[in-house]
């Protein structure tokens, strides 16, 4: 599990190429945009302090780059 704050992990993975492909979004806004859309909030700063915000980030962000960057992985190492 992640020692940051959901809303540094996100604001720091949004500017990544790898997370922003995850998304299918190709800048930092966009990955932005579409991280609120699917946790349900409007403002990334509620996945620190909305519980149910922080479980849709954990289940919906979080491990959906964790097991895309697993696949990825995995397809380099074939």
């Amino acid at each position: 599990m992640t020692t940051q704050k959901p809303s540094v992990w996100t604001a720091l993975r949004c500017r990544e190429p790898e997370f922003q492909a995850c998304l299918g979004v190709s800048s930092e806004a966009a990955a932005a945009a579409k991280v609120r859309e699917l946790c349900e909030v409007t403002s990334r700063s509620e996945l620190d302090r909305d519980a149910a915000a922080e479980a849709r980030w954990h289940e919906r962000i979080r491990r959906r780059f964790l097991r895309y960057q697993q696949a990825r992985a995995s397809s380099a190492q074939q």
